[in-house]
């Protein structure tokens, strides 16, 4: 029997991964989304709303949006202890708590840190149940106790003197004053008022432990147990006992299916497996129903194997597993998905909704790209017409765009290449042809006129056709006078408004309107003009209650006043969120639903706002074809998705404006260092005045629709609304400031209280209080020490222009003595009577050595009237002088040359190494056994002359004044001196190069 049981629950279970319509939208929290992994192993909520995960690699905190972590960090005494935590709650305090197999934590919100419990060391802590401010009661390896989170102290009850008070403990609930403790001598009541312990008895086998345990909102006890395993419920009085253990059945050789079981806020019981999904009993029927994981439905569980549950203070419900989080509100499932098949969805484009239409008896005809689908509601079976190689056609052509119910319950299909019909009362498709006047043709919709006649809008031939149901016949609109003016036009959409004005939608050349009752026609394209629609691909046509006309486009959507015939367009710039506009609903508030390629939205009747929509707010897709939306008989609406049909009752939404309270996260300071704790205030240096503040709010339902209002006193004028997270401001002035925020789930509504963080920064010494006076002292003392200084500066220069005068007077000594250094008679008569030697003994040489000797004086007087000749020019006269004086000295006096090539061009006074040569000779003894060396070379921007001592006893014809006229010379000539460097074997000059 157990066996046959198994199979039937496998039976049952595989009917139920069949496509069904979603009672539940699960969303999903994985490791892509921030957390630490994806192995949940406990879930609590604190006292501020955020969502705590406890995972394998630590503690994950969620506030709707984005995830914080927390984990181990080597060397980092602050953060996480390694261990395990397997149970985490708030205190009744506003403290939150977290059970470790080596302790407990307690979090610090104003720094954002863990503190352990020391009462509790070396504690393995299993459970964590808050009662009151004073009292949270404790399972852990030394058995039952109490935390008091005032003082931090923990008692234990004494298991000795009350043998009920359980050693091992598993599991601990509340309902109203009574714990109850699930441990090894089984349920446990304890009266939180009294302190008794009362054991719950339920007949069970002596080998029995019970697990867990829950209270269901008929009062029933629901149990867990193992050895065996077993799911029971027993009655209030424990004396009425129902099995479910099918349910978590998982045979010898694979892991135990129970995972947790638990009670919500509306007492329904939820089981968590790890093989067979969440299960959710359902009363009516006496059976668990199994939520399980499609890959293919994106509404499902992520997966079936779960591990935990939690029931939030909103009554959602958070589901953890080996791969993250699932969460839904039961409550709250606004849409409602239809897939198109319930098999085979990813053949042939099975997913991918287009048209559908309710009959009179309540049943859903589905136009498909793979045939024609019917879904009952009640019985939730399909049945599908399309057409296979091998049999005969069921229909004229499996994609279908256009689809309607007649007055008599027929069902018309407009396909691909042709309409037909389908009969209800027979059971029969009928397929009309050429013959009944309609071609075989793309048709793209179904609709119907005021009058009852039906319209086929087809791309082809004459572009629109309808049938007649008076006469049973079909006929073109080249038969309607003034729509005739239409004819040929290729034709998407036709609509009458309740106006009697048709509307009609074309395939690429706009939109055009015949109104019979004025015989005027009028046509919009759209075009750089005004006036002109947002597209000329139309895609459905609505009228709302004011009689404004409502159409959409492949490139926006249009508004088109029903007297001024203004129009207004939508697109991506003025609120859209996708240009591409597919199907359009009016709800009986007058908003206009509107379905996009990038999601749905809702325009309010003032059509001032909108609202969005996406996969986190329960849509199967983003994605809405270009393909009408259709209302069911119940006033819910129907529209296509890439994933299936949407049905919802748009008069039941209303935007809530739940009460908000948002936070600080972040405090970036010039883009370099944050202030995690935010303390406040926040004090700042003056050149911290460019930062950017973090904040947030608890939203789960729809985090991507908080609104945020701030404002910093003192900078901004008035509120300022986002729902961006961050404010930035830049060169912001010393000072203090108190930054203002609010948070809201409704742009117009901020009565919510205010949250404020301020903020302190230095301001420059310049802009203080005392900076003023002091600037005019300064001011005043500036414009003294200006005017000596220009008094000095006047001083100075007349001492300038005196010693200028001074310097003239001495350069033309120093010329004048030059002057005579180089005509002196020594030199003259030396020269004179060396040349009338040569005469009588080498003629040769003597030629030589008068033409040299016409050189110097030639050079002399060419350069006496000129301040300064090159090095290059300086360097060749003294050369000839050098071989005059060797014709005397013969190789007693030696010269060498060793300057820099970039040097040759440099300026010195002419006759200078003229000078300095003869001065060398002079004063030393000329030799040929002992000579004299002299050398010229550059160093540094000097010419340097240098020889080697060997001086004379006694100096012929010196004045003692040749070395001090140049440096008087130089010192007018250059900034740098002449430099005089005498030792004990060598005598340098360095003349400085102009």
């Amino acid at each position: 029997m157990r066996s046959w049981g198994i199979v039937l629950l496998l039976l049952y279970l595989f009917n139920q991964t069949a496509a069904q319509p979603n009672r539940f939208f699960f969303r999903k929290l994985t490791v892509a989304n921030g957390l630490n992994d994806g192995s949940i192993l406990a879930i609590a909520q604190d006292s501020r709303g955020f969502m705590w995960f406890s995972t394998k690699a630590g503690l994950n905190r969620f506030d709707g949006k984005s995830v914080k972590t927390y984990s181990f960090t080597p060397g980092d005494p602050a953060s996480l202890p390694t261990s395990l935590s397997r149970c985490m709650s708030a205190d009744s305090s506003g403290g939150f708590l977290i059970g470790l197999g080596d302790g407990m934590l307690e979090y610090d919100t104003a720094g954002d840190c863990f503190i352990p419990v020391k009462a509790l060391a070396d504690t393995w802590v299993t459970a964590i149940v808050p009662f009151n401010k004073n009292t949270v009661y404790l399972g852990t390896g030394k058995g039952l106790g109490t935390y008091n989170p005032v003082t931090k102290t923990v008692s234990f009850f004494n298991r000795q003197k009350d043998s009920l008070s359980p050693k091992s403990i598993y599991q601990i609930g509340r309902s109203g004053i009574y714990a109850y403790i699930v441990g090894n001598t089984g349920v446990i009541r304890l009266n939180s008022t009294t302190g008794q312990l009362e054991k719950i008895h339920f007949p069970l086998p002596g080998t029995a432990r019970i697990t867990a345990v829950a209270i269901d909102g008929s009062r029933n006890y629901w149990l867990a147990t193992r050895n065996p395993n077993r799911l029971l419920k027993f009655s209030a009085d424990c004396t009425t006992r129902t099995d479910y253990s099918q349910y978590i059945e998982s045979g010898n050789n694979t892991i135990t299916n129970f995972s947790a079981m638990i009670a919500d806020r509306n007492g329904r019981i939820w089981v968590a497996t790890q093989l067979n999904g969440l299960l959710l009993y359902n009363p009516q029927t006496d059976l668990f129903d199994p939520l399980l994981h499609n890959p293919l439905q994106a509404w499902t569980p992520s997966t079936n194997l779960h591990s935990t549950l939690y029931c939030d203070s909103d009554g959602r419900m958070w589901v953890g597993g080996n791969n993250g989080i699932n969460y839904f509100n039961p409550d709250k499932t606004f849409f409602h998905i239809l897939p198109v098949f319930n098999k085979d969805p990813d053949t042939r484009n099975r997913r991918v909704a287009r048209v559908a239409v309710e009959d009179k008896n309540g049943r859903i005809w589905m136009g498909t790209i793979d045939g024609l689908v019917r879904y009952d509601p009640k019985t939730e079976q399909y049945k599908e017409w399309n057409n296979r190689d091998g049999r005969p056609p069921a229909i004229h052509f499996n994609s279908i765009r256009g689809i309607l119910c007649d007055a008599d319950n027929n069902i018309w299909i407009a396909t691909g290449h042709g309409i037909n019909q389908y009969r209800q009362d027979k059971g029969k498709m009928i397929f009309y042809t050429a013959k009944d006047s309609i071609p075989e043709i793309f048709y793209f919709s179904a609709d119907k006129d005021r009058n009852g006649n039906l319209w086929f809008s087809s791309r082809d031939e004459d572009g629109f056709y309808y049938y007649n149901p008076q006469n049973k016949k079909f006929h073109s609109i080249r038969s309607v006078p003034g729509l005739n003016l239409f004819a040929g036009e290729g034709g998407r959409k036709l609509f009458q408004d309740s106006k009697g004005r048709y509307w009609l939608g074309f395939n690429g050349s706009g939109l055009g309107m015949y109104d019979p009752a004025t015989e005027k026609h009028r046509r919009w394209k759209a075009s750089a003009e005004p006036g002109s629609i947002a597209g000329n691909a139309v895609v459905d046509i609505k009228e709302d209650q004011m009689g404004t006309i409502w159409v959409s486009t492949f490139t926006g959507l249009s508004v088109i006043d029903p007297i001024t015939f203004r129009v207004t367009n939508y697109n991506h710039t003025n609120g859209l969120i996708n240009n591409s506009v597919g199907p359009l609903a009016i709800d009986e508030k007058n908003r206009v639903w509107i379905g996009t390629s990038g999601g749905l939205m809702l325009l309010d009747s003032s059509h001032t706002y909108f609202t969005a929509f996406g996969l986190q707010q329960g849509l199967p897709s983003v994605d809405f074809p270009e393909h009408a939306a259709s209302i069911l008989n119940n006033g819910e609406i129907l529209m296509p998705t890439q994933n299936g049909f949407i049905r919802f009752a748009a008069a039941g939404f209303k935007k809530e404006n739940r009460p908000l309270t948002p936070f600080f996260t972040t405090f970036d300071i010039s883009g370099n260092r944050q202030e995690q704790q935010l303390n406040n205030p926040i004090l700042l240096k003056q050149d911290e005045n460019f930062f950017t503040i973090g904040f947030a709010a608890v939203n789960y339902d729809n985090p991507e629709g908080t609104w945020y209002a701030y404002r910093l006193d003192g900078i901004d004028e008035d509120w300022k609304y986002t729902r961006n997270r961050f404010a930035d401001y830049t060169k912001i002035p010393g000072g203090n400031y108190t930054f203002r925020l609010k948070a809201s789930t409704d742009r117009d509504q901020w009565e919510q209280p205010e949250q404020l963080l301020r903020i302190h920064i230095d301001t420059p010494f310049y802009k203080a209080g005392w900076f003023r006076p002091l600037l005019l002292l300064l001011l005043i003392a500036a414009i003294v020490a200006f005017y000596r200084y220009r008094i000095r500066q006047r001083e100075k220069l007349l001492a300038l222009q005196g010693k200028a005068q001074l310097l003239k007077k001495e350069k033309a000594m120093v010329m004048y003595e030059s002057l005579k250094q180089q005509l002196n008679p020594h030199f003259l008569f030396n020269s004179l009577t060396s040349l009338s030697g040569l005469i009588d003994t080498d003629r040769k040489t003597a030629n030589s050595f008068l033409e040299q000797m016409s050189r110097i004086y030639r050079y002399i007087l060419k350069n006496r009237d000129s301040e300064l000749v090159t090095l290059r020019e300086e360097l060749a006269f003294v050369q000839t002088y050098v071989q005059l004086q060797k014709t005397r000295f013969k190789e007693g006096l030696q010269v060498t040359v060793a300057v820099a090539e970039e040097d040759y061009s440099r300026r010195i006074a002419p006759v200078t190494l003229q000078n300095l040569t003869e001065n060398a000779i002079k004063h030393n003894i000329i030799d040929q056994d002992a000579p004299l060396c002299i050398t010229f070379s550059t160093e540094n921007g000097y010419l340097v002359v240098k020889n080697n001592l060997q001086k004379k006893h006694v100096v012929e014809t010196s004045n003692k004044q040749g070395l001090a006229s140049l440096q008087a010379l130089y010192a007018y000539l250059s900034n740098k001196p002449l430099i005089i460097d005498e030792s004990a074997k060598t005598f340098c000059i360095y003349i400085p190069l102009i």
